[in-house]
């Protein structure tokens, strides 16, 4: 396939009828890279004598076509079909591939397409972050995991401490951009593992998976020091920081199911803005 001026392997099939192994990376100088390019045919009738083929491994020979799969002008991926006798490929053969090289075109644009409408409704439009939609389809899979491996997993609510006041004063405009700030900062203090989810309004979900508590409670301290060294630049010249609050459950200890576990975790969080802003609570067992 070919996307962002980059060629990815996507399907093959050999002769003796396995499946999907790339035989090899993409060559910047060879056939698949050159069809890509030129958005054309190239046949090959003899890998041995052919400039495309100069320095390969010896084992590289016999024929070989290069189809570009284009969707109105535009390369959408290479198809090749290889032949370990050289020769030249008839009219016959081309045309029939061809057709399957135009069919296959418009598979990949259709799988691009529903691809990008599944990842437009499962993100959050102002910060680009995973929605309640793709929150829950996580929350799904980490307790899937973590009944496999044994291990804990916490989910952790969070709520914006002064952040209603900057919204009423300088209006939604404003806050719309602080929001956008404050989703930055916060993913710059995650681990690749970690999976941070707009709740609604200025709440946010972490799922924090394979994590005990107290492996939380640092994951929670970076996000917390992140914000604290963001300043926000407001339109009257004044700058604040945000801070944030919240509460912490842990799986299955609080709840073993999803929305118990969410239910836990906002009910300490609902007890940390009473008690204190800028603290995280752990749940109690009865929260859920």
């Amino acid at each position: 396939m070919f996307q962002e001026e980059k060629l990815v392997f996507g399907a093959s099939l050999k002769n003796d009828g396995e499946k999907n192994v790339q035989f090899s990376e993409p060559r910047p100088d060879g056939l698949t890279s050159k069809v890509a390019r030129e958005k054309k045919t190239i046949i090959v009738e003899d890998m041995t004598n052919h400039p495309l083929y100069k320095g390969v491994p010896k084992t590289w020979r016999g024929s070989i076509i290069g189809i570009p799969l284009k969707m109105d002008s535009r390369v959408v991926g290479v198809m090749n079909l290889a032949r370990t006798s050289a020769g030249e490929f008839n009219q016959s053969e081309i045309r029939l591939l061809t057709l399957l090289a135009d069919q296959a075109a418009i598979a990949i644009v259709n799988a691009r397409l529903h691809a990008a409408v599944g990842h437009q409704a499962r993100s959050d439009v102002l910060t680009k972050l995973p929605n309640r939609l793709a929150l829950d389809e996580r929350l799904d899979k980490a307790i899937a995991q973590s009944i496999y491996s044994g291990n804990p997993f916490c989910a952790v609510m969070m709520d914006l401490d002064g952040f209603k006041i900057i919204n009423d004063t300088y209006g939604h405009e404003v806050g719309d951009e602080v929001l956008r700030q404050v989703a930055t900062s916060m993913e710059k203090s995650l681990r690749s593992t970690d999976f941070l989810a707009r709740y609604g309004g200025d709440e946010w979900t972490l799922v924090l998976t394979e994590t005990n508590l107290t492996q939380a409670q640092v994951v929670i301290q970076k996000i917390q020091n992140g914000l604290r060294n963001n300043p926000i630049h407001l339109p009257d010249g004044k700058i604040t920081y945000i801070g944030i609050s919240g509460g912490v459950a842990l799986y299955p200890l609080h709840a073993d199911t999803a929305p118990g576990l969410i239910r836990a975790a906002d009910e300490a969080l609902y007890r940390a803005k009473k008690s204190s802003q800028g603290q995280f609570l752990v749940a109690h067992n009865g929260d859920a």
